[in-house]
């Protein structure tokens, strides 16, 4: 999705990326996990559109399926809990998006 900002004579295209904020933690730390995600919530700062989220059924962690537009904001949100959680951040694209990117590549005989 793109996003234009600033004055019509200056645009600047912001495009908003899909990203997975994946969690663990470790039975120590668990109580205190729980504890500080009741208290808050989870949720993610400004410039974060959290999509969904799941948890492991273990209890062990989980992942978040987020939109941003700069990483920024997603650090921000790591910061929040990497002192209790071990986090991993990870750029993903949908269906659309990578076939977009190996449809010229498969047509150029690439993956022949």
């Amino acid at each position: 999705m793109r996003t234009i900002i600033g004055h019509p004579q200056y645009y600047t295209w912001r495009i908003k990326m899909l990203f997975t904020f994946a969690w663990t933690h470790t039975p120590h730390a668990r109580d205190t996990v729980i504890k500080k995600f009741l208290a808050t919530g989870g949720m993610p700062p400004e410039g974060v559109q959290m999509l969904s989220r799941y948890h492991n059924v273990d209890g062990s962690g989980g992942f978040a399926i987020c939109e941003a537009d700069n990483a920024s904001a997603l650090a921000n949100w790591a910061i929040d809990w990497n002192g209790l959680l071990d986090i991993k951040i990870t750029a993903i694209m949908d269906d659309e998006t990578i076939g977009g990117i190996l449809t010229p590549r498969a047509e150029a005989g690439e993956f022949d």
